[in-house]
């Protein structure tokens, strides 16, 4: 009897997220399915507070979404472009951002793995993400339900519920961006002293994205002029010889959240930026 209810709480759960209004980033990527998106940005934080969908639109004519996820490590790009071509979503370029994540193999985001926690029975993307991040992988996989107990504050009844009567959030009104407010005086970041040989998640990007005929671009943006470890980022262009550098594009403090992020004034200037060098 227990093992007929958590099957169908486990159904319940799974088909509210499946069909309710994108409350996350993940699930705005699945309602695009057999959609034309024309530009797609991935990354981390400084994507998803960096790049305005909406200043794109209205200056190129073109539609664009930001896919910036916090935290995001190149593992996660990774699966993010093959999602793209397994919602076959038809693009003219993805945009990749690229920094000290380089340096990173094993971490990845702290969002990412518990959006696509419903779904990850769905396609094989979903799955091999899945099988990448996590430890007790039969239990969550083949226990009904169990999945949605264990991570009962990311996807347990208030989500569901929020869900279920499909309250919005601003991911689709705003294409994926999220502005930062303000500016702080604590500019006190690092980038790393030294670079890595490679990243094992970059070289599959590229080779993924050849095989796949999408044409991705790979660029940096800015930092607080005050950031140590500047010259990291010359560093990473002898790796990728094709980064569109704007680690320094902005020497204003005022328009940086912190040394990492910039806020809504910056990163409208910023997308300005972008859309002249790298989308006409």
């Amino acid at each position: 009897m227990s093992l007929l209810v958590m099957v169908i709480f486990d159904y319940v759960y799974t088909s509210t997220y499946s069909h309710a209004f994108p409350r996350t980033k993940f699930q705005y990527l699945r309602s695009l399915e057999n959609k034309r998106i024309d530009f797609i940005f991935l990354g981390s934080s400084r994507v998803e507070n960096t790049i305005v969908p909406k200043l794109i639109i209205d200056k190129t004519g073109k539609s664009a979404l930001n896919l910036g996820f916090q935290a995001a490590r190149m593992s996660d790009i990774y699966v993010l472009l093959k999602l793209i071509k397994e919602y076959n979503i038809k693009t003219e370029k993805i945009l990749i951002q690229v920094d000290y994540i380089f340096n990173i193999e094993e971490e990845y985001s702290n969002l990412l793995p518990y959006q696509i926690m419903p779904f990850i029975k769905e396609n094989q993307a979903t799955k091999d993400y899945f099988n990448l991040h996590f430890i007790n992988k039969k239990e969550l996989y083949y226990i009904p339900f169990y999945r949605y107990g264990i991570f009962e504050s990311k996807i347990g009844f208030r989500e569901f519920f929020l869900n279920g009567i499909h309250k919005k959030t601003p991911i689709t009104e705003n294409y994926g961006f999220y502005g930062l407010e303000g500016n702080t005086t604590n500019f006190d970041e690092s980038l790393p002293g030294n670079i890595s040989q490679g990243n094992s998640y970059l070289n599959k990007i590229k080779a993924y994205a050849m095989d796949n005929d999408m044409e991705i671009q790979f660029f940096c943006a800015p930092f607080s002029k005050k950031t140590k470890n500047l010259n990291y980022i010359k560093k990473l262009k002898q790796k990728i010889p094709e980064l569109y550098d704007f680690s320094q594009a902005i020497s204003d403090d005022t328009m940086f959240q912190n040394a990492y992020h910039l806020n809504k004034e910056g990163a409208h200037y910023f997308t300005e930026k972008v859309i002249n060098k790298m989308l006409k």
